[in-house]
């Protein structure tokens, strides 16, 4: 049996390396780098291209607004910083302190959060292929169990390093996402998902690229993943 989700969007904000694609009166495209100067700068030197991405867009679409809950999700995370550890490991050397710190999945939630001076709930996310979908049935059971504060969603993956290049069947450049969940909404988000229906083909998820634009179904081990945004 399919299950529904109306989730309410009050602010979008994506940022590709491939660039910002094309407009829309909803969703933010900001082109050029992350722009991240609303960090200190001790802060903003520790974060990876990944964690630049992802807070470029959290702070586009939350701006001055309070403390809020938030969900960060990312299917790889920060590999590119986990690698060099697992190497110095091998080699018998002590990690660099900063790789270490960094690598963790949860370390840009952090960041966000030291930066932001804001103590609410956070959850770190990671979940295969489906990580994105996951991530937003998780923001959107935030928000219905208290309406009245608004919900960050945040989204980030970059291209895995070539010694694990293998894992990723459907590499997809670095790119971010950020959603504002809340009331009164602007649009919805309505997000189906299938047990039922397993469409042919490789097993890839839904990507946080695949925002805007109506999709799916997107094959998992278990169903399929849908949405459109109305």
């Amino acid at each position: 049996m399919p299950h529904t989700f109306k989730i309410p969007l009050l602010r979008a904000s994506v940022w590709s390396q491939e660039g910002p694609g094309t407009s829309s009166p909803f969703l933010d495209r900001a082109a050029g780098p992350p722009d991240v100067a609303f960090l200190d700068p001790l802060i903003r030197r520790r974060l990876s291209p990944l964690g630049r991405a992802m807070l470029h867009c959290a702070h586009r679409v939350t701006g001055d607004l309070g403390p809020m809950p938030s969900v960060f999700t990312s299917r790889h995370g920060e590999a590119v910083r986990t690698l060099p550890v697992l190497e110095d490991l091998a080699e018998g050397l002590p990690p660099s302190p900063t790789q270490f710190s960094m690598n963790v999945h949860n370390a840009t939630a952090g960041i966000w959060s030291i930066a932001r001076r804001d103590p609410s709930p956070s959850l770190s996310l990671a979940a295969g292929p489906e990580t994105f979908g996951c991530g937003l049935v998780e923001a959107h059971a935030i928000h219905v169990a208290k309406p009245g504060t608004p919900v960050l969603l945040v989204h980030g993956d970059a291209p895995l390093p070539p010694l694990l290049a293998t894992f990723d069947e459907n590499p997809l450049p670095l790119h971010a996402l950020a959603l504002l969940i809340g009331l009164p909404a602007v649009h919805h988000l309505i997000l189906t998902w299938s047990p039922e229906a397993r469409p042919p083909g490789p097993r890839e998820g839904p990507s946080a690229l695949d925002f805007e634009a109506p999709g799916g179904p997107w094959a998992t081990a278990d169903g399929a993943w849908a949405w459109r945004v109305e």
